[in-house]
């Protein structure tokens, strides 16, 4: 029953990001179609067979077994049948034929539809034989039936070829056709832009270190960082040129640059001194520096049956030394208590301004056999809550300002891609799937409904962006399309919108497989810490 409702904990949160992101981008296609008069068939929440739905008009909703996507099917984007019936009256002896509105015609007896340029010219050729009773072959809801009509059982229905179908996708003019297509990104690009005033009213903790000097406070020893020179309190003034003012400012340019090397400008003692190293790409696909933040050693949350919550350690306790031997921030405690596996230590801690000894034996670490106690590092947090209006405009200010800096971090990084500066193996680490997208919604959903829409917002941003990169299949796809048909004057063949869809998929499949390939890849290690930095970086 436990595994079932951690099951449950795990997958909801999953599906309220997935589905959210997917409906948002949907309904835009789907609101520009109808507005341009675009007919739509269906409206489809997820791919592959049907759970459930309803018919309203002439659209059909769905909810589908794939939760990975979705899509809204509109009549004339891939070369559907040769004829559609529009309308067929009431009473008349079509509808008594069985023709219904929205019905396709695939195909008559032997006759070449494709070769017919409007409905009353092949209707006219039908009825030249009166008496024939022809085959028609139309699709319905999917399913294919055959009706067996005269030519008087024409009378009633008013139907167009594709070509002339004024509610085809494709009969839009291009500037209609740009902005359906554009749409589903941009309600993606503008959801943040909705969520972060709601985030604002609920109020979110943000780690106050961000906002700080970016001041080391620890080097990781044998990192890049350590062999490039770099000690602790040194003050990070530059990267490449730019100048920081906080520890946000800093976790953005590194994200930016994994497998790069940085000119790093730092003030030591009232020296300036400028470093060299590489940014490393770590497993998880982030950049590993060596570098961090200050940390005091203060518990912060205590791992459930760990060595910490057997002593009797609490969130809070300052840990001021071990064995008589004087703690001086939290790496320093850390790497005494991993020299320490199975064998106990004598803490001295303040907690309420008294001092207590607390006896504990660190466990070893499963695979490293470093000692662990089961406890995180306590981080100081600023909230961030505020009234009604104010929430509306500081969470529009702050929608606009992540959005400007996911998106120059992300064509910087294609950027870097393209000339060389970042390799193919440190980028394809960073392409991230869904079972890290389930993992991390459901470590964000644990921090409350304000840090689940902030994540939310977080994957809409990339994902708006994603869809307009010019990838045959995306949306950015189709909008290359439309620009070569507007210098061409006339659309690309069939043929090879064919064959870009093939080479599109035949990409995104071997995206897809990558993608899964590094979460299963990132499970084996601290995934919620590794996108708890990206995170923190943008808050």
């Amino acid at each position: 029953m436990t595994e079932i409702l951690n099951f449950i904990l795990f997958i909801l949160p999953f599906l309220f990001v997935i589905g959210t992101l997917v409906f948002i981008h949907e309904l835009g296609h789907f609101i520009l179609a109808k507005w341009s008069g675009v007919k739509v068939e269906k409206f489809s929440l997820g791919f592959g067979k049907r759970i459930l739905g309803f018919r309203r008009g002439e659209t059909e909703y769905l909810i589908s077994l794939l939760p990975l996507g979705g899509y809204v099917k509109m009549y004339g984007e891939g070369g559907e049948g040769a004829f559609i019936i529009d309308n067929v009256e009431p009473s008349s002896q079509a509808e008594k034929a069985g023709f219904k509105s929205g019905d396709k015609i695939l195909s008559v007896d032997e006759i070449n539809l494709t070769a017919y340029s409007g409905w009353k010219v092949l209707e006219s050729t039908l009825s030249e034989n009166l008496e024939r009773e022809y085959t028609f072959v139309i699709e319905r809801d999917e399913k294919k039936l055959i009706l067996k009509v005269k030519p008087e059982g024409l009378n009633g229905i008013r139907a167009f070829s594709e070509k002339d179908y004024p509610r085809s996708f494709s009969n839009q003019s291009i500037l209609n056709r740009f902005k359906i297509v554009f749409a589903g990104p941009f309600m993606n690009l503008a959801l943040p832009f909705l969520f972060f005033p709601i985030v604002f009213m609920l109020g979110i903790n943000v780690p106050a270190y961000l906002e700080k000097p970016p001041v080391i406070g620890y080097v990781e020893p044998d990192s890049s960082a350590s062999k490039a020179g770099f000690h602790r309190g040194d003050k990070i003034l530059e990267i490449n040129g730019e100048s920081l003012k906080s520890w946000r400012d800093a976790n953005i340019t590194f994200l930016s640059n994994p497998g790069s090397i940085l000119k790093v400008k730092v003030e030591r003692d009232g020296e300036i001194k400028t470093l060299e190293f590489k940014a490393s790409p770590s497993t998880e696909g982030l950049v590993a520096t060596g570098l961090g933040e200050p940390l005091k050693a203060i518990v912060g949350n205590i791992i459930d049956g760990s060595p910490a919550e057997r002593a009797g350690l609490r969130k809070g306790d300052k840990i001021l030394a071990i064995n008589g031997v004087k703690v001086l921030d939290w790496y320093d405690m850390k790497f005494i208590i991993e020299e320490k596996a199975n064998q106990e230590v004598t803490l001295l801690i303040e907690r309420d301004n008294n001092l207590l000894e607390i006896k504990i034996t660190p466990e070893p670490l499963e695979g490293k056999g470093h000692g662990v106690i089961g406890i995180n590092p306590y981080i100081d947090e600023i909230q961030k809550k505020y009234g009604f209006f104010e929430s509306i405009v500081e969470g529009i200010k702050e929608a606009a300002k992540l959005l400007a800096e996911v998106t120059v971090l992300l064509l910087s990084f294609l950027y870097k891609l393209i000339t060389g500066k970042i390799s193919l193996g440190a980028a394809g680490k960073s392409i991230a799937g869904p079972i890290f997208i389930a993992k991390v919604s459901a470590s964000a959903a644990a921090g409350g409904l304000a840090t689940l829409l902030q994540f939310t917002a977080f994957i809409s941003i990339n994902l708006g962006l994603i869809n307009l990169f010019p990838i045959p299949m995306l949306d950015g796809g189709h909008i290359l399309y439309l620009a070569i048909e507007s210098i061409r004057r006339r659309p690309l063949s069939q043929r090879t919108l064919e064959i870009c869809q093939r080479v599109g998929f035949t990409f995104l499949i071997f995206i897809m497989f990558l993608a899964v390939y590094n979460d299963l890849s990132k499970l084996k290690g601290s995934i919620i810490e590794s996108i708890s930095k990206v995170l923190e970086a943008f808050r």
